[in-house]
């Protein structure tokens, strides 16, 4: 049994004009309800909302919109796509639910928790998530700015084992016009448009798989004119329209690291020293006394990132010192933090099982 993602385009779903391509919609429930007979667990990441409802209402060109409007074809068209997505999977006895979701809720650890207890009671009902950005209430600040996007970030929050990137080319092209089956990052790319109704192209899917490879995940984005590139994918490792991004880590990272690295909205900065650096690579905690500097105002529990004294990243964790205890603790001993603090605190900044390393 697998966990499997499955995100879906809007220029598969719909056309230049607004309107749903219905045989579409029902090959990929057949689909969808194969790999479900088979033990697998699937959820599908759907776009298309923006284009149903401007389809729907026969809406002049919305491209240059202003964004109230938008959210308003967006309200309409999630009612279109989802009687649709209904009627398609009653054919295979299957029922479904739809989750609206903004960046928000991936970065708030209690909203994430949340959204994890929802999986897991609609799996165990046997019903197919259909996930999608809410796009009505969405602004800059919590918006994923794509569903590839999304669709990564809830696999890495969900430890989905696969994840599947429908498009309507042959996966990631070269310069050479030449298909790449295996990607390894330092192929030369083609450009290529975007379409009607997408918010993001070929680099967003990229950067999308490799977030999710990061983390253990198989990631493929092929043609979904052709859904047994699907099947292909997921049995024998690539499809005949595709590229794969093999994953990074042999196994999945702990739910809680995952999100700390890849999830999490950090609040802050600390930069260390050598030595600290070398520690933290090592497996240690990190301590007082290897902080050099802090930026940022962030409170215990919150996600900060940590460099070296070069700026460079090198990951990030949740801290146990709030922002002004943190600069009055900086390059301090363990054992002198009583004594400037008052009181016994804690003697670790970021402790080991907290801390995600980026390599």
């Amino acid at each position: 049994m697998s966990k499997i993602v499955i995100k879906v385009g809007s220029n598969l779903l719909v056309d230049d004009s607004g309107n749903i391509n219905k045989k579409y919609v029902i090959k990929l429930a057949g689909k969808v309800s194969e790999l479900h007979s088979k033990g697998n667990q699937v959820i599908l990441v759907s776009s298309g909302a923006k284009a149903s409802g401007y389809g729907y209402l026969k809406c002049q060109s919305t491209q240059e919109t202003d964004l109230y409007l938008k959210q308003a074809l967006c309200a309409v068209g999630q009612v279109q796509l989802m009687k649709l997505y209904e009627t398609a999977f009653d054919f295979y006895d299957l029922k479904i639910a739809q989750l609206l979701l903004t960046r928000d809720v991936f970065s708030n650890r209690k909203r994430f928790l949340n959204l994890r207890n929802t999986l897991i009671g609609l799996i165990e009902m046997d019903i197919i998530p259909i996930v999608n950005e809410n796009d009505t209430i969405a602004t800059d600040e919590i918006m994923f700015g794509d569903n590839d996007i999304l669709a990564s970030m809830f696999s890495i929050g969900w430890n989905a084992d696969f994840l599947i990137l429908l498009t309507s080319i042959d996966g990631v092209i070269d310069e050479k016009g030449n298909t790449v089956k295996i990607f390894d990052g330092r192929i030369k790319l083609k450009s290529l448009s975007k379409s009607n109704w997408g918010s993001g192209g070929i680099e967003t899917k990229i950067e999308a798989a490799k977030k999710a490879s990061k983390v253990g995940i198989k990631v493929c984005i092929c043609n979904g004119r052709n859904l047994e590139n699907i099947t292909e994918f997921l049995e024998k490792g690539i499809p005949s329209s595709g590229t794969v991004f093999n994953p990074q880590l042999s196994k999945h990272p702990k739910a809680r690291k995952a999100w700390i690295g890849l999830l999490s909205k950090v609040k802050g900065r600390v930069y260390i020293n050598p030595g600290a650096e070398q520690a933290i690579k090592n497996g240690k905690s990190l301590l007082p006394v290897g902080i050099t500097k802090i930026e940022g105002d962030f409170k215990v529990g919150d996600v900060i990132e940590v460099l070296n004294e070069d700026g460079e990243i090198l990951g990030r964790g949740i801290t146990n010192f709030e922002s002004s205890e943190a600069e009055k603790a900086i390059g301090l001993k363990s054992k002198k933090l009583k004594e400037i603090f008052g009181y016994e605190g804690s003697k670790v900044f970021i402790h080991r099982d907290n801390l995600w390393l980026n390599d």
